[in-house]
C-alpha cells in the first residue's frame, strides 16, 4: 500500500508540475487575490490529474481511444478557456482593479461573491486541465512504464495510488503558491499590475497555442482519413481486375 502510495507521489510530482499557462494562470491568482485563491485554483488542477490517473488505471484502452477521438474538441475547449481568463481582465480593467482593492472587504463581508470567486479559481484550471489531452496520455506512459496496469494493482492499492497522484501535484501547488505569497507582500501595486499583465499574456498566448494546435490536429486527420479511403478504393479496383482476381 505504501509503495504504491510513494508510486503515485512520484507520478504527481512528474505529471503536475506547474508549467505552461495553468501555472501562470494559478501564479496570477495568488498575486492578484490571494494565497488561497491559488491554492484553489492548484487544488482544480490536481483534483483533474487524480480522475486521469483513476482513468488510466481502470482501464488504457477505452479512455485512450475516446481522448484521441475527441482531442481536437477538448483542445478548443481548452484554448478557448485560456484565452478568456487572460483577455478578462484587459477588458474589464475598472472591475479588475476595483475587484483588487476591496478583496479583503470581500472575503469578510460578501461570502457569495467570495464562494463565487473560490469556485471560478476552482473551475477554471479544472476544466483547462481536463480538456489537456496530453495528460491522459503521460499518465498512461508512465503507469506503463511503471509496470502499473489494470492487472497488475490489486483493488485495495488503487486509491492509495490515486491519493499519491494527488499529493503529489499538490505539493507542487503548495510550493509555487506559498513561494509567490511571500513576494505578494513586498511587491508594490505598479509591480504587481505589470506583472499580472505579463502572465495573463503568457495566458492568451497558450491558449492561442492550443486553439490552432486543434486545427493542425483537424487537417492531419484529414489527411489520414483521406489516404486510408484511397487505399480501399485501390484495394477494390484491384480486386475487381481479372489479372490480379485469379492470378
Amino acid at each position: 500500500m505504501l509503495t504504491n502510495l510513494f508510486k503515485g507521489i512520484l507520478i504527481g510530482l512528474i505529471t503536475g508540475m506547474p508549467l505552461g499557462p495553468i501555472g501562470a494562470l494559478c501564479l496570477k491568482n495568488t498575486l492578484t487575490f490571494g494565497r488561497r485563491y491559488g491554492l484553489i485554483s492548484g487544488l482544480g488542477s490536481a483534483f483533474t490529474d487524480s480522475i486521469y490517473a483513476y482513468l488510466a488505471v481502470m482501464g488504457f484502452m477505452l479512455i485512450e481511444r475516446f481522448i484521441v477521438l475527441h482531442e481536437e474538441y477538448l483542445r478548443i475547449l481548452g484554448g478557448l478557456i485560456l484565452i478568456c481568463s487572460g483577455a478578462y481582465p484587459f477588458v474589464h480593467k475598472k472591475q479588475n482593479s476595483v475587484l483588487n482593492k476591496n478583496i479583503e472587504e470581500i472575503n469578510e463581508k460578501n461570502t457569495s461573491a467570495y464562494h463565487h470567486l473560490l469556485f471560478r479559481a476552482f473551475t477554471s484550471t479544472f476544466l483547462i486541465s481536463l480538456a489537456n489531452p496530453t495528460t491522459i496520455f503521460a499518465f498512461i506512459v508512465i503507469f506503463t512504464g511503471l509496470h502499473l496496469s489494470n492487472l497488475k494493482i490489486s483493488p485495495m492499492n488503487k486509491p492509495f495510488l490515486i491519493l499519491g497522484v494527488f499529493t503529489g501535484s499538490m505539493i507542487w501547488w503548495f510550493v509555487l503558491v506559498f513561494t509567490a505569497g511571500k513576494f505578494t507582500t513586498k511587491l508594490k501595486m505598479k509591480n504587481k499590475s505589470l506583472i499580472n499583465r505579463i502572465l495573463n499574456s503568457v495566458i492568451i498566448l497558450g491558449g492561442v497555442v492550443i486553439f490552432l494546435s486543434a486545427f493542425n490536429h483537424f487537417s492531419l486527420r484529414k489527411l489520414t482519413l483521406l489516404n486510408s479511403k484511397l487505399l480501399k478504393l485501390f484495394f477494390n479496383i484491384k480486386s475487381r481486375i481479372p489479372f490480379y482476381k485469379y492470378k
